[in-house]
C-alpha cells in the first residue's frame, strides 16, 4: 500500500509526521529518501512530536545518531555524510534493526543492501519552495491507515 500526501508548509509536514507516528509500532524501521531540503528532518520532527518529543529534535548529520526517549526509544540516523557503508557494519549499526525501538533513517539510499526487507519507505520530493510531495509505503503487505 502506497499513500501520497502533499504538504504546503513545514507546519503541514510536521502534522503529517504526528499522524504517521500513530501508525508506527515497536520494532518499525522507516527509511527516508529525498534530496537535500526536501523535508526529511521536518517530517521526523513531526514523528517525534507524535511521541511527545518536542525539544532537541534535529538532524544528527555530524554524529550519525540521535536517540530520543518516549514510550518507545526512537533512533534517528542521518547518513548524509556517510562515505562507506562498511563503516556502519564495523560499528554494529545493524543491531539497531533488532531492538525494541523505532529506527528512522535519513538518506537511506546510502545503505543499499544493509536495509532490512521489512520497512516503511518515505519518499519526499520538492514541488516548489514550500510544497512537498510525500509518498509513504511499506515494503510488505502490512496494513496501515492514514488520511490520504
Amino acid at each position: 500500500m502506497k499513500k501520497k500526501f502533499h504538504s504546503k508548509s513545514a507546519k503541514e509536514t510536521i502534522e503529517l509526521g504526528e499522524e504517521f507516528a500513530g501508525v508506527l509500532k515497536q520494532g518499525d524501521i522507516v527509511a527516508f529518501y529525498g534530496e537535500l531540503g526536501s523535508g526529511k528532518t521536518t517530517l521526523i520532527k513531526g514523528i517525534c512530536k507524535g511521541f511527545g518529543i518536542e525539544k532537541g529534535v534535529k538532524s544528527p548529520s555530524f554524529v550519525f545518531l540521535r536517540i530520543y526517549k518516549s514510550r518507545y526509544t526512537l533512533y534517528h540516523f542521518d547518513f548524509y555524510r556517510l562515505k562507506r557503508k562498511e563503516e556502519l557494519v564495523n560499528a554494529g549499526f545493524d543491531e539497531f534493526f533488532f531492538n525494541s525501538g523505532i529506527v528512522l533513517l535519513e538518506w537511506a539510499d546510502k545503505l543499499g543492501n544493509l536495509l532490512p526487507e521489512s520497512r516503511f519507505e518515505v519518499v519526499m520530493e520538492i514541488r516548489s519552495e514550500n510544497e512537498r510531495e510525500i509518498q509513504i509505503s511499506h515494503t510488505e503487505r502490512r496494513e496501515w491507515s492514514m488520511e490520504g
